[in-house]
């Protein structure tokens, strides 16, 4: 962004987008955020939430979960999110969107710190 000229901007999120705005805006800080929104998110969720939400996908982390690294880990959020996944996704491909998306994640975040 501050290759663009932009010296502060605002974050908007609705969802799991929510959870990223957030997270986004505590990481940049007030310096760089002007106003943060953020919609229908579970930002706000307790750590029993979290606990429940474990549970029912059998993993001991939240991070694990909602930022999968690892085709089981994607297709568990999936599984969760989805009311039936009928559809399979071979672990080739979710390697290949995991891998494409967080090459845009951190081309986005090092082209920002730059």
């Amino acid at each position: 962004m501050e290759k663009l000229g932009v010296k502060k901007f605002d974050v908007v999120g609705t969802s799991y987008g929510g959870f990223v705005a957030y997270h986004l805006a505590m990481m940049l800080g007030e310096e760089k955020v002007e106003k943060v929104v953020i919609a229908s998110s579970g930002v706000n969720m307790r750590k029993s939430d979290n606990v429940a939400l474990l549970e029912r996908a059998e993993m001991d982390k939240i991070e694990d979960l909602m930022l999968p690294s690892t085709p089981q880990h994607l297709r568990k959020l999936m599984a969760l999110s989805v009311s039936s996944m009928r559809l399979y996704i071979p672990d080739f491909f979710l390697k290949d969107f995991l891998n494409v998306s967080s090459l845009f994640f951190y081309s986005f975040f090092f082209l920002y710190m730059l």
